[in-house]
């Protein structure tokens, strides 16, 4: 426990200063995460006996470079502007052609690879790297920092009140099939804790004046949200792993397991606080 303590600390501190700094630190830490979390993902099903082509998330990878380092708009809209053609949608193209490639592998390589790998490959590259591609969204909003943080808080909030009320409270379990620990005092707890601690903030940070671009009563609907969405995710994971036969993706954070283990939740809540923001024209995303 103590050391689970340790990392969580060392890790909120981490991503904490990258999100503040922002820019090229941010960048490179969400590469890092992205390239980890993925091979992490395809390493899980090899365990359970697929095939999934890693050296294919290379491309994913390439395209999320491509994102933050020439400030495309989003992993889906990576864009070129040239003078014959105007701005071109890279990602279709890119998309189709690496989607075409990876259904020869079946045809050419079919006794060692089958349609399962290739789903299992694709579906890597949405679940870890286009997901991850809306943190770089969020933060690059006007006063993004506060919406990312914001966003962040929720996942931690909600998996930090499941924790200590489903300990204390909890007798029914939530999903034993996915996840024997989780509780239905638990999942409540959270959604209703984060949900308060939310709108505590918004309050908080209205009235010091820090950030003022979103109405108080935005507030609890993003901790209500949140609060659903990221025990979603962690479900989501468990399910995964539970199918892969693992108990944590990897090994890289003592205590914790591995990148996705620890970022489970974030990359649900992070899109969903996202597309909330665009819906009201919040953060400068609508004009």
């Amino acid at each position: 426990m103590k050391q689970s303590v340790i990392s969580a600390l060392i890790i909120s501190a981490i991503g904490v200063t990258a999100v503040v700094i922002g820019g090229v630190v941010l960048d490179v830490l969400l590469l890092a995460i992205a390239t980890i979390g993925l091979y992490e993902f395809y390493g899980a099903f090899a365990k359970k006996g697929h095939s999934p082509i890693k050296i294919f998330g290379l491309v994913y990878i390439a395209l999320f470079a491509l994102m933050l380092f020439l400030n495309g708009e989003s992993y889906m809209t990576i864009l070129l502007n040239t003078k014959a053609h105007g701005t071109i949608n890279l990602f279709p193209p890119i998309f189709i052609i690496s989607l075409m490639a990876l259904l020869a592998v079946i045809v050419f390589q079919f006794e060692k690879y089958n349609i399962v790998d290739i789903a299992i490959t694709l579906f890597g590259g949405f679940y870890v790297v286009l997901l991850l591609s809306y943190f770089v969204r969020l933060r690059d909003l006007s006063g993004g920092i506060y919406l990312f943080l914001i966003a962040l808080v929720g996942a931690v909030a909600t998996d930090t009140f499941a924790f200590f009320i489903g300990k204390k409270f909890g007798k029914r379990k939530l999903l034993p099939s996915v996840s024997p620990k989780k509780t239905v005092a638990g999942s409540v707890g959270g959604f209703v804790g984060n949900s308060i601690l939310i709108t505590a903030i918004g309050a908080v940070l209205i009235y010091t004046e820090v950030y003022t671009g979103m109405a108080i009563y935005h507030y609890p609907i993003i901790g209500a949200l949140t609060g659903i969405v990221a025990q979603i995710g962690d479900l989501v994971a468990s399910a995964i792993k539970r199918y892969a036969g693992v108990k944590d993706f990897g090994k890289i954070i003592p205590g914790h397991g591995g990148i996705l283990d620890r970022i489970d939740s974030y990359i649900f809540t992070v899109p969903v606080v996202y597309y909330y923001l665009l819906l009201f024209g919040i953060g400068g995303v609508l004009k």
